[in-house]
């Protein structure tokens, strides 16, 4: 294994941080995004019930990366689990018939999301380039759901779910990065 992309006192923790990580990350956010890209229409139990356990992963290699001191890969992913956590709360709430939807009160929690994934963008800039265009794609994403629900504009949630397709890729290339040891030295140290 590669460990020259590890950073200052990090281990090999920093790299299955990253590719386990970005992974669970890669893989919700396709599952989620194909319905806002109008692939598939409805809710999926099969998909829902995938967030909690992906996101019980991010917990756990979101601890080990701030204990390898890469703060950047933990804001993320303690961040994204929190994302899905909720998002698989609230899918889980309206499919039992015990939510009740609000209208445009979806886009306030979108909006900040994409408020937070933009500061995390913006400190983001120093660090990892591959990191940096992946938290674009997660904002544009949020925001485009938040304005979408706001005007009710169906090509916007289009547009956010292909921006939400684009941010899985970009997601598994940074694993896949990791794993062929491809990373910048402190790439995700902040």
């Amino acid at each position: 294994m590669n460990t020259s992309v590890l950073g200052s006192g990090a281990s090999a923790r920093s790299t299955i941080t990253a590719t386990i990580g970005y992974l669970s990350i890669a893989l919700a956010a396709w599952m989620l995004s194909m319905t806002n890209a109008g692939w598939f229409a409805g809710v999926f139990p099969r998909t829902t019930s995938m967030l909690m356990p992906l996101s019980i992963i991010l917990i756990v290699v979101g601890v080990l990366a701030f204990v390898s001191e890469r703060t950047l890969d933990a804001v993320v992913l303690l961040s994204t689990a929190g994302l899905f956590w909720s998002d698989q709360g609230y899918i889980a709430a309206m499919v039992a018939g015990a939510g009740r939807v609000t209208p445009h009160y979806d886009a306030w929690g979108a909006l900040i999301w994409a408020v937070f994934y933009f500061y995390v963008w913006l400190a983001a800039m120093k660090a990892s380039s591959m990191r940096g265009v992946f938290l674009l794609a997660v904002w544009l994403t949020l925001l485009a759901l938040a304005i979408a629900d706001w005007s009710g504009a169906h090509a916007l949630t289009v547009i956010g779910g292909y921006l939400g397709l684009i941010a899985a890729i970009l997601a598994l290339l940074i694993s896949a990065s990791a794993i062929l040891g491809r990373e910048t030295p402190g790439a995700a140290t902040g």
